[in-house]
């Protein structure tokens, strides 16, 4: 079977038409609710001082807002390398991303210190789609994928609850979430 025609790529192209088509008031709407919940869960802030979070690309989560409702935390975010690789750097402001790989806005290597990912306590991940059992579709490129593999914090999936899908395979290397944020709420995909 092709690499264009597996389960999971024909899932990723059916859910990035479903998401294009959902209005950018919808998205704003369910943005501030999923940053509200993020606000008020307990459960992912007790012992998280730097969280990894990204910006919004496309028909996707805003998660700018809790800059400004939870202060007092370290910001990172991603930074695309060759090879799927993505580095972390402290960003103090939103407004401070500057865009880069595939127009998606991103720190300043020369300006945003770089954090090692032992440092970072939570990974607010996004997902074209999330499984019920924490299993994440990603875009395709891997970056999540190979960071996650060696994550040792709390991953936690950023999705609209049409992101949530019972239809995603997952394989033995795949990284479950251990919490979904909806607009919703929060869920542990944790097992009993």
């Amino acid at each position: 079977m092709s690499k264009k025609n597996t389960p999971k790529s024909s899932l990723r192209k059916k859910m990035r038409a479903h998401l294009s088509k959902i209005p950018q008031t919808s998205i704003d709407a369910a943005s501030q609710q999923i940053c509200h919940h993020i606000v008020h869960a307990d459960a992912l802030l007790h012992r998280a001082q730097t969280i990894a979070i990204f910006a919004a690309h496309g028909p996707e989560v805003s998660l700018e807002h809790l800059h400004h409702d939870l202060p007092e935390k370290t910001w990172v975010y991603p930074l695309c390398h060759a090879h799927s690789r993505l580095t972390f750097h402290h960003i103090p402001s939103p407004e401070e991303l500057t865009p880069g790989m595939l127009g998606i806005r991103e720190p300043d290597i020369q300006q945003h210190t770089e954090v090692a990912l032992s440092r970072i306590d939570l990974i607010l991940c996004p997902g074209v789609a999330f499984g019920h059992d924490g299993t994440r579709l990603g875009q395709g490129g891997g970056y999540y994928d190979r960071i996650l593999h060696s994550f040792h914090g709390i991953a936690c999936g950023i999705a609209m609850t049409d992101q949530i899908t019972d239809d995603i395979l997952h394989e033995a290397h795949d990284i479950h979430m251990d919490y979904l944020v909806t607009e919703q709420g929060l869920q542990s995909t944790k097992l009993p």
